[in-house]
C-alpha cells in the first residue's frame, strides 16, 4: 500500500517526489532553447533546481553572473566550451562544469545540438527562465528566431530581480 504526503507536513520537512524526462507539462521555450524542470524550487523547498536544456549550435548566451546560485552543468550530448572567469573550459559528453556564483561566465554550443543538465543551488534562476518563455507546444527546439532588442531590454531589466547580472561590453 502506498503511502501519501500529507499538506499538513512541516514546511522544512523534504518531500520525495518523481518527474519524468519528457515532461510536456513542465517544458518551455526560451530564447531557442527547450528546457524541462525536472525539479523546482517549488518542489525542493528552495534548495534546488535541476533543468535539462537543449539547444542548438551558435546560441549563446551573453556573458553573465549569478549572485544567487551556483551552476553545475553536465554535458548529455554535444560538445560545448565554457568562458568562466579567465578560464575555458572544452566540454564533451560526460563532462561535468561547476560555475561558482559571482563569477562572469558564458558557453557557447561547439555542435549542431548539446542537450545537457543545469543544477542551481539554490533554486530561484529558473523563475526567470519561466518568465521569459512560452509553455512548449512539443518536445522540440523551437524554430531559430532572434531575439527582439525590446525583449533583450525586458530582459537585462528584470535580471537583478533573479540575482542575474549581464556583463555588457565595455565601449
Amino acid at each position: 500500500m502506498a503511502t501519501q504526503v500529507t499538506e499538513n507536513m512541516g514546511a522544512k520537512e523534504p518531500i520525495a517526489f518523481g518527474r519524468g524526462r519528457q515532461s510536456l507539462e513542465q517544458s518551455v521555450w526560451y530564447s531557442g532553447w527547450l528546457l524541462t524542470f525536472l525539479a523546482t524550487g517549488q518542489d525542493t523547498q528552495g534548495q534546488f533546481a535541476l533543468m535539462e536544456q537543449v539547444a542548438r549550435k551558435g546560441n549563446v548566451p551573453p556573458p553573465h553572473i549569478h549572485h544567487r546560485e551556483d551552476e553545475t552543468f553536465y554535458v548529455l550530448e554535444g560538445e560545448m566550451t565554457f568562458s568562466v572567469g579567465d578560464r575555458t573550459i572544452k566540454a564533451t559528453p560526460g563532462t561535468m562544469v561547476f560555475l561558482p556564483r559571482d563569477v562572469v561566465h558564458s558557453f557557447a554550443n561547439e555542435s549542431e545540438q548539446v542537450r545537457i543538465l543545469v543544477l542551481a543551488t539554490p533554486a530561484g534562476v529558473e523563475g526567470f527562465f519561466k518568465e521569459f518563455s512560452v509553455p512548449a507546444p512539443s518536445m522540440t527546439l523551437p524554430p531559430p528566431a532572434e531575439t527582439p532588442y525590446s525583449e533583450k531590454q525586458k530582459m537585462m531589466a528584470v535580471a537583478p530581480k533573479f540575482g542575474l547580472e549581464f556583463v555588457l561590453p565595455k565601449s
